[in-house]
């Protein structure tokens, strides 16, 4: 019996983007991938219209790349954490030595932007805001980040985004300074291509992995290269996701996502760890009793969900509704769920 996958990320591909990604490699200095590769940049801009890169690797270097190419050594961080991903945020911030002030927050909800801006004010000389945009861990959208981004700029400040599992369902309407996100979640690939979208030049003066260091890319884009290997067959796949995604549309996207996401907020009688205004589209979870029993059920019947992160492990279960899935199976999905109701 194949599986469906019903998850955070990977999530269960077009066959089109499949079969896009199922070919021999080209080099990668050679025209013809060049232009492969441009095609996908421009499409990715017109996603959101910030620049681009594509660096191998998934959405975690996407986050570190991020983190080491905008933030010095001993520099104070204003870091929001209201789950597991808020906290690999963190680590990677501290990993490069970082001085973070935690804003922790209830899970499945987020802090509203007066209480960044008072941290900011009571840190003093803060270089960066990061903050999660959607905490797959508990499936909580912040939908505040356009102004967190406004007080970042009103102190001088960077805004970090995490939307690894969320663009391009939804996309910010203004300009954000920098956003890591990555194939293998909502832009319906293989893993394989950590993207970032840079509207500010990288910062940092301390020395950046060369693997990572943003300079080189954006250097490498003016000729439609990479300085280095890329994640050639990920790049095809992108190529053909890009054109389905695009060709309906990015409103439609989000309508096809928040229908999906909201047909299992309606009909699950379980309690979502998100509160509503806050509930993602991309990721839900629910508190229950019986996450293996559900988890278990459910595969025997040919879907794959996930259990919980971090403290929530043993207490939630998450559904993903992206990619290849349709409303039958998220009936079918709800139906063996509220077997598992108290």
């Amino acid at each position: 019996m194949a599986l469906k996958y019903l998850t955070p990320g990977p999530v269960q591909i077009p066959k089109q983007v499949i079969d896009a990604a199922a070919k021999q490699p080209q080099f990668h200095r050679i025209e013809e991938f060049r232009n492969v590769f441009r095609r996908v940049i421009e499409k990715l801009s017109i996603v959101y219209n910030t620049t681009p890169v594509i660096i191998p690797g998934t959405g975690t270097l996407a986050v570190d790349a991020m983190v080491y190419n905008y933030i010095d050594p001993g520099e104070n961080v204003v870091a929001i954490t209201n789950g597991e991903f808020g906290e690999r945020l963190i680590e990677s911030i501290e990993s490069r030595g970082g001085v973070v002030h935690r804003i922790e927050w209830e899970y499945g909800d987020v802090p509203p932007p007066d209480i960044v801006e008072d941290t900011v004010k009571k840190v003093g000389n803060v270089k960066a805001i990061a903050v999660i945009h959607n905490e797959t861990s508990t499936g909580t959208t912040n939908r505040f980040i356009e102004k967190y981004q406004d007080v970042a700029s009103s102190y001088d400040a960077i805004l970090l985004v995490d939307s690894v599992s969320l663009f391009p369902v939804e996309v910010f309407k203004k300009e954000v300074d920098v956003v890591a996100t990555a194939s293998q979640k909502a832009f319906i690939s293989p893993p394989g291509a950590a993207i970032l979208y840079i509207a500010k030049e990288p910062r940092a003066k301390a020395p950046v992995p060369p693997s990572m260091n943003l300079n080189k890319f954006l250097n490498s884009l003016k000729k439609w290269e990479t300085p280095y290997t890329p994640p050639i067959n990920v790049i095809y796949a992108l190529d053909t996701a890009l054109d389905y995604i695009l060709s309906m549309g990015l409103a439609k996207y989000n309508e096809i996502h928040r229908e999906r996401a909201e047909y299992l907020y309606n009909n699950i009688k379980l309690k979502p760890v998100a509160k509503e205004p806050w509930r993602s589209y991309t990721v839900t979870a629910f508190y229950t009793n019986y996450c293996k029993n559900i988890i278990d059920k459910l595969r025997r019947e040919g879907y794959i969900i996930a259990g919980g992160m971090g403290k929530l492990r043993d207490s939630t279960i998450r559904i993903g509704v992206m990619g290849d899935i349709t409303i039958e199976d998220l009936k079918k999905v709800v139906e063996i769920v509220n077997e598992y109701v108290d």
